[in-house]
């Protein structure tokens, strides 16, 4: 950029700070790679700004696919940043999750294409007279003193702290643009970061070696990160303040990543959403394997893994999506054996995001010393899951001897050998009648539910709580209302409480009062995390931490806190896996076992955020 172009924009810039700033309808930002010219929008009475296809990636195509992502290539003059980026290239039903999981008031349909690393960046603008909101105006350059890892609140009170999203879709679908971060934004004046990584055989494909280690997704999220360490001040954002927050395989990539050396210092708590790194398909055990698969179907099979990787890498974006048609990711396969299936592609121990499985890291305590936020949806195999994956709950499959079929072609996902699965068939069905077909769809959702997202989640709560760092587990436990295309159910189906945490439900008209309110608590909760690493505040239901006595928060429209979640069918599937789990480690009472986290004041002064301490409470309606 020329002397006189960064001039001009300096004093432009100069100018819109010294007017109050503030409310323009094109707000200019200078990063380290040129400046970019987002769009105003008003939520309530706040006003956000809005960046949309940020690049923080040069495209991953030709010699960069299968490679690590590189820093973006600067440009010059004004680069538009009011419209969505296309999205990775992944499975056909994508659009039609993107609809499901769609956080706007709006759709629009999905544009795919492999240079897809964007992010979007959602900042609250700062109001006259309030020093604690950002000035969107602030220059990527200016120096900025390097943050504890628990970033005590408000150090720098012009910055706002940055909640960056890691969007779920079984590592085959996704996409940033689904995901409106203006309401959280604005409500609870938070940077609002959704990223989007590449995904399915482009974003995992591995051979086990150097010339193709696979977790390009990972290397993905990675680069994100640090280009919001380096440019989130100029939007507003404190780089010392970084939450990631992330749902589904999203989820599990956030726990996977608090496991990682090269992650580390990116980023200051944690959440997940139903899913962590301790489920056991987040680990692609034999990636070679499952790429002489691939290139078998792509016509580039070779003893040479670099000769494969190479014929991989001239097949065009089309002819890999057709490949991974054929793969059947995700879908029951009742014609494989169910030991060769693969439900999708993930990560691998690569020796560079990560030296072992996360599972081995966790087990010896070797974690992020971080907050973390964890929980489950009380109905996670309800519709959503069962309906992509083609997983029959009919009145044809309803009978104790197709179920235990049924559960055996899904037994590497729900991690049961098939000398287990009579056991888990009679500690789910064993009382039921086989006449009562509803009863035991019922009692298989929960089956699956437990053995998947409950019992990892729970597991990943313990190793987490006997690391010494601070843990928070909840249960979310309503339908989401937003969602018209599904049948209503009692319990939160996968996904639900998405709808709660990025607002969506306040722009709904047949959403009620009090699901308003549970929205609002919710993004407080979320936002009060990311705040001090403590969910508790002013007005809300107590949150306890999760200690030895295994309290969580019950989220619903009336909230509660309960303790030992689902105790005894925990406890089964801790007997099942006996040989694996925390149990197994050494325990604290939840204290800061050697954690860097022992004498954080922000974290000692948690305890006098919350001064409600009633088991229940209703939800009030919204202001």
């Amino acid at each position: 950029m020329s002397w006189i172009l960064y001039l001009s924009l300096a004093i432009h810039l100069v100018v819109q700070t010294a007017l109050g700033a503030l409310y323009t309808k094109k707000p200019l930002v200078v990063t380290k790679y040129g400046t970019l010219q987002g769009k105003q929008m008003q939520v309530g009475k706040t006003h956000i700004n809005v960046f949309l296809g940020v690049p923080f990636s040069r495209p991953p195509v030709g010699a960069r696919r299968f490679a690590a992502p590189e820093p973006p290539e600067p440009w010059e003059g004004i680069r538009d940043a009011t419209t969505y980026a296309p999205v990775c290239l992944q499975e056909s039903w994508g659009q039609m999750a993107s609809m499901y999981f769609n956080m706007h008031k709006t759709y629009k349909l999905l544009q795919f294409s492999e240079d897809c690393l964007y992010l979007n960046v959602y900042a609250p603008v700062r109001e006259h007279g309030d020093p604690l909101l950002p000035v969107s105006t602030l220059p990527s350059t200016m120096h900025l003193p390097t943050r504890a890892p628990h970033c005590p609140t408000q150090a720098l009170a012009l910055l706002a702290q940055v909640m960056v999203w890691f969007p779920g879709g079984a590592f085959l679908v996704g996409s940033a643009s689904a995901y409106d971060g203006s309401e959280l934004a604005a409500r609870e004046k938070v940077v609002v970061v959704p990223l989007q990584h590449r995904l399915g055989i482009l974003g995992f494909l591995s051979t086990g070696d150097s010339q193709a280690r696979g977790n390009w997704a990972l290397l993905d999220q990675i680069a994100a990160l640090r280009w919001v360490q380096k440019n989130i001040a100029a939007f507003g954002g404190d780089p010392g303040c970084v939450t990631l927050f992330g749902q589904s395989s999203g989820a599990m990539c956030i726990s996977g990543l608090m496991t990682s050396p090269i992650a580390q210092g990116l980023f200051h708590r944690a959440i997940s959403q139903s899913g962590t790194a301790v489920l056991k398909v987040f680990i692609t055990p034999d990636p070679l394997k499952v790429a002489k698969k691939i290139a078998h179907l792509a016509g580039c099979s070779h003893n040479s893994t670099k000769i494969l990787v190479d014929c991989l890498r001239a097949r065009s974006g089309a002819e890999m999506m057709r490949v991974s048609k054929k793969m059947r990711f995700f879908h029951m396969n009742f014609q494989e054996d169910p030991q060769e299936i693969v439900w999708f592609m993930s990560p691998v121990v690569d020796g560079v995001v990560f030296l072992d499985n996360p599972v081995e890291l966790l087990t010896r305590g070797q974690v992020a010393p971080v907050p973390y936020l964890l929980g489950v949806n009380s109905m996670e195999f309800s519709w959503v899951l069962p309906f992509i994956m083609k997983f029959p709950l009919n009145k044809h499959w309803m009978r104790k001897e197709t179920i235990t079929k049924l559960l055996w072609s899904a037994s590497t996902l729900l991690n049961v050998t098939k000398e287990q699965l009579p056991l888990v068939v009679k500690e789910y069905l064993a009382d039921i009648d086989d006449h009562d077909w509803k009863r035991l769809r019922n009692h298989v959702m929960d089956l699956a539910g437990d053995a998947t997202f409950l019992y990892s989640t729970l597991q990943a709560a313990r190793y987490h709580r006997n690391a010494g760092f601070p843990v928070y587990m909840y249960e979310f436990k309503h339908h989401a209302p937003s969602i018209i295309i599904k049948p209503r159910t009692d319990g939160a189906d996968h996904g639900d409480e998405m709808h709660f945490i990025f607002g969506i439900v306040l722009s709904k008209g047949y959403s009620s009062r009090k699901e308003k309110a549970l929205s609002l608590w919710m993004m407080k909760y979320w936002a009060n995390f990311a705040r001090t690493g403590n969910p508790n505040g002013k007005k809300l239901p107590y949150w306890p931490r999760y200690n030895r006595d295994e309290k969580y928060l019950q989220l619903d429209l009336t909230t509660r806190v309960d303790e030992k979640l689902k105790e005894e069918k925990m406890a089964f599937w801790m007997r099942l896996h006996q040989n694996e789990g925390p149990e197994k480690q050494g325990s604290s009472e939840g204290g800061s076992a050697g954690g860097s986290l022992r004498d954080c004041p922000t974290t000692q002064a948690l305890g006098r955020l919350a001064t409600d301490t009633s088991r229940t409470s209703v939800m009030p309606s919204p202001v």
